[in-house]
């Protein structure tokens, strides 16, 4: 058992090492990888989305078609560009050569968003495609359905994630993945300083499931509130399970601590802690 126990480890918690220490491990195998291709298709589908909030702001209207937080190398039309006409098309185009954003990410093709009404409205619903879109060298495929679920007990505004069949394209002919996601994302904080964008925080919790370049099935669960700040890099807390199909009886807990905005994390697995810092 404690053989196997190893093994599960190996293929999940080393995985996600390599996807946060920028491939320093090079002698994994490809059906290693189920964490590392779980973070590939989140951080790409959280990215785009991070994108199209620099140009809607926190009262849920469009910014503009100039905003400058997005990255200089791109460009962002808004039809019809006025104050009453709804439903909106953004398309932020990125080039045909990597754009490197504000957060430091590589981007190039198009993504575009339909609003059907403006962000902060209930029952706003955003639908996000994208075309021959690269988010570092990976290649992402998929839609993202973003529902505005109005308010919850403590006033603050909810949205429902949802993302089916993306197909995630890896470089280097590193093969291809698929990933779904259902999340609910909490706008904990920021939303009534809609000039500052970086003093946003949201608490995300959900299930997101996937089959890793290598082949292997997995599935993932929220434990607590994953805490998203903006203005941070990395995951500051809350916790997560992996499970691998094949091995369900060995899941891996990962847990980004309490608040802190830094690179560790830990993975648990048969009562046993492991630390994990994040590129």
């Amino acid at each position: 058992m404690k053989k196997t126990a190893f093994k599960i480890f190996a293929i999940i918690a080393l995985g996600s090492v390599v996807a946060y220490t920028g491939c320093k491990k090079e002698d994994k195998k490809p059906d290693t990888n189920a964490a590392r291709d779980n973070a590939a298709a989140d951080n790409a589908f959280a990215g785009i989305w991070k994108q199209i909030s620099t140009v809607t702001d926190s009262s849920g209207t469009l910014r503009g078609e100039t905003y400058p937080t997005i990255a200089a190398c791109a460009t962002a039309t808004i039809t019809p560009w006025d104050l009453t006409t709804w439903p909106k098309t953004l398309t932020i185009n990125f080039g045909t050569t990597n754009c490197m954003g504000n957060d430091g990410v590589n981007r190039r093709g198009i993504v575009t968003a339909v609003f059907t009404g403006p962000y902060q409205d209930s029952a706003s619903v955003i639908t996000i495609t994208t075309s021959n879109y690269y988010h570092n060298d990976y290649k992402v495929d998929g839609v993202q359905t973003i529902t505005n679920m109005g308010t919850n007990a403590a006033g603050h505004p909810m949205f429902n994630v949802v993302v089916n069949n993306a197909v995630i394209t890896h470089p280097n002919n590193g093969g291809t993945s698929t990933w779904n996601t259902n999340q609910n994302r909490e706008f904990f904080s920021g939303y009534n300083t809609p000039l500052n964008i970086f003093d946003d925080v949201y608490l995300i919790t959900g299930t997101a499931s996937g089959v890793s370049t290598g082949g292997s099935a997995y599935n993932i669960v929220t434990n607590s509130a994953l805490r998203v700040n903006v203005g941070c890099r990395w995951i500051v807390s809350g916790a997560f399970t992996l499970t691998l199909n094949d091995y369900p009886n060995y899941p891996i807990v990962f847990d980004y601590g309490t608040g802190g905005c830094d690179a560790l994390a830990t993975a648990t697995l048969n009562n046993v802690v492991y630390n994990i810092v994040m590129n």
